[in-house]
């Protein structure tokens, strides 16, 4: 019996050794849809500029990022009738590879944690929810909301690590990205982001091509 035990030990302990070490290195990787897609850098009251290097070089919470796009939008927003402003965001869509959870970066870059309801957006028509956390810090607190779509369907955190694994064993490529809204917040202002969210998307859906908004948003 004891020998039975120790042959299959034995073999368990080379199987993982053919597999860790004499198997190519699975790699997930998605077609190169990011750079095909027709993402408005102007629409109604919204204006943009490229923050692609910035969130390159963007310290610990972007050192992830291999393939994204980055943009920072504002629109004017009224204080009062005498007072102008603006309330901007950043929007970030990167592609498979990228799936880094933000609490993970953001965490271990010091910042507290604090979970959102879920957000339900509405792109032209399709509604759709997305996670949402605010990220405290001194100075730099900011509301995240993110969701994942593999194409063209919506896919949880859970999910999206099987479609992963699948994928890279089985040498397939999936249309996958992770979009995300970076707004600044405190603590006494995440209400606000979230309708901001909101907001932006609602005016941002109806200026991408239908085909192309259903890798971001699904369908």
């Amino acid at each position: 019996m004891k020998s039975s035990k120790a042959i299959i030990v034995i073999t368990l302990i080379g199987l993982t050794m053919l597999v860790s070490f004499a198997l190519p290195r699975p790699k997930y990787e998605s077609p190169d849809i990011l750079s095909k897609l027709e993402i408005p850098a102007s629409f109604g009251a919204w204006r943009s500029r490229d923050a692609s290097s910035q969130v390159q070089t963007g310290g610990d919470v972007y050192n992830f990022v291999s393939r994204v796009f980055a943009r920072e939008y504002a629109r004017p927003a009224y204080i009062s009738l005498l007072d102008k402003g603006y309330e901007g965001l950043l929007f970030l869509i990167l592609g498979a590879g990228n799936f880094h959870n933000p609490k993970v970066c953001y965490g271990s870059s010091g910042y507290k944690t604090t979970d959102l309801p879920d957000i339900e957006f509405d792109a032209n028509g399709h509604r759709f929810k997305a996670s949402a956390v605010f990220f405290d810090r001194p100075g730099k607190s900011v509301v995240i909301t993110y969701w994942i779509v593999i194409d063209k369907k919506q896919a949880g955190w859970g999910q999206q690590k099987i479609i992963e694994l699948w994928s890279s064993l089985l040498g397939k490529k999936k249309a996958g990205f992770m979009c995300r809204i970076d707004i600044p917040a405190t603590a006494d202002t995440t209400d606000k982001a979230v309708n901001l969210a909101k907001s932006f998307i609602s005016a941002i859906a109806p200026f991408i091509p239908q085909d192309q908004a259903e890798y971001l948003f699904g369908k």
